[in-house]
């Protein structure tokens, strides 16, 4: 107990009487999940692919540019995502792993939310 009767646990520091987290993630699990939206990636692909057939098939027949942008966010998240796999642990902060790891799952959520905002534009 600290002097103003809050508890400490490990991981956590008190400030003022607020328990505050300072332990980043584990370099160990950001690789994990950067290799796990790697393959990730195919699938993300074939749900982009089916809504861009959906919307040629209701719309005029012709993607627009939102749909090739959808698309080409897949290429960046594939290759972050390497970056985060294969950046050795001395070389890369795992606060910057971390961040590498959030953009590959970023850009995979938006490719299909632009493919789905293109509609009939």
């Amino acid at each position: 107990m600290t002097s103003n009767g809050a508890t400490t646990t490990a991981g956590e520091a008190t400030t003022g009487g607020t328990a505050t987290a300072t332990s980043s993630a584990n370099p160990k699990s950001l690789r994990v999940m950067a290799g796990i939206g790697i393959p990730l990636t195919l699938p993300v692909w074939f749900v982009c692919l089916m809504l861009t057939l959906v919307d040629a098939h209701q719309g005029k027949g012709s993607g627009g540019p939102l749909i090739d942008a959808g698309f080409a966010l897949l290429w960046p998240a594939v290759f972050i995502g390497a970056f985060a796999l294969l950046l050795p642990n001395r070389s890369v902060l795992p606060r910057t792993r971390a961040l590498f790891v959030i953009a590959q799952y970023a850009l995979l959520l938006l490719a299909p939310l632009l493919i789905l905002l293109d509609g009939d534009a």
